[in-house]
């Protein structure tokens, strides 16, 4: 028997109460891009499987490669059955993001789920998660237990109603505020500006980060760098999902083409 469990360094820090900088795999589901993150000075990534196309097989690739450059991998799982948790946890994710959280008891659902007793009821398989098996049981349950990051996403009216009994749930670290759908939920999707800006989602950043606050729980929200941000982070946010891959292909490809044609355009007068 071996105990080489892989160390969550991201749920640590976390935990230390420091910000996590996180860039979102949406839609460009490949292992090179999961070490391109690395090589930009990432420590964790945020790989999503709700809305996205990507399968386990291509999941476990993913993690195959981050974990040849140490990055933390944390996946979006779709909201439904016991099976997508324990799958993805035995692949080698080091945490799982839970989405459209709308009660506590959803949120006990999936601790119940992804973790071993005493906190759930988790089933034992022998995935890469316990080195397929060679792990030292009593250790790699504890470790398991210890390492997981498991966060709910608040993204409904619901959700915030009852943040105060979700934030409680033990076995939960991180409270995510969607805004985008929770400015859905309000009714409010269509005014301008980003939806962090609507009153009402940042009155639902006020009531969650109280919440977090209250239970030793973390903060965290997509928002691309600016003053959205700004608002967020001084709100108590200090889980930050700050890029994804379309976003970066679109901005790197369309700054390289207009900084091209400038120096192409000066070149004829």
């Amino acid at each position: 028997m071996t105990n080489q469990y892989k160390v969550n360094h991201t749920k640590a820090a976390l935990l230390r109460g420091e910000t996590i900088a996180v860039p979102e795999i949406n839609r460009v589901s490949h292992p090179i891009v999961v070490e391109v993150l690395a090589l930009a000075g990432y420590s964790c990534v945020w790989i999503d499987m709700e809305h996205s196309h990507l399968n386990l097989d291509g999941l476990s690739n993913m993690i195959l490669a981050a974990r040849t450059v140490d990055l933390d991998v944390i996946v979006r799982i779709p909201h439904g059955p016991y099976n997508q948790v324990m799958k993805t946890l035995e692949v080698g994710a080091g945490g799982l993001v839970w989405p459209h959280c709308r009660s506590a008891d959803e949120a006990r659902q999936l601790v119940r789920m992804a973790k071993f007793r005493p906190l759930g009821l988790r089933g034992m398989g022998g995935g890469r998660d316990s080195q397929f098996g060679t792990l030292e049981r009593n250790q790699f349950l504890d470790q398991a237990n210890e390492n997981t990051l498991l966060g709910v996403m608040i993204e409904d009216k619901e959700g915030v109603d009852d943040v105060e009994a979700i934030a409680a749930v033990e076995g939960i670290d991180l409270l995510f505020v969607g805004p985008g759908d929770l400015a859905h939920s309000y009714g409010v999707e269509r005014e301008p500006g980003h939806p962090v800006t609507q009153e009402i989602v940042l009155e639902a950043f006020d009531k969650v980060g109280e919440a977090c606050r209250a239970h030793g729980k973390a903060m965290g929200t997509a928002v691309d760098p600016g003053e959205p941000m700004r608002t967020v982070v001084e709100k108590g946010t200090r889980w930050l999902n700050c890029c994804h891959d379309v976003t970066a292909l679109i901005n790197g490809y369309s700054d390289a083409r207009t900084a091209t044609n400038e120096i192409v355009e000066a070149s004829k007068s």
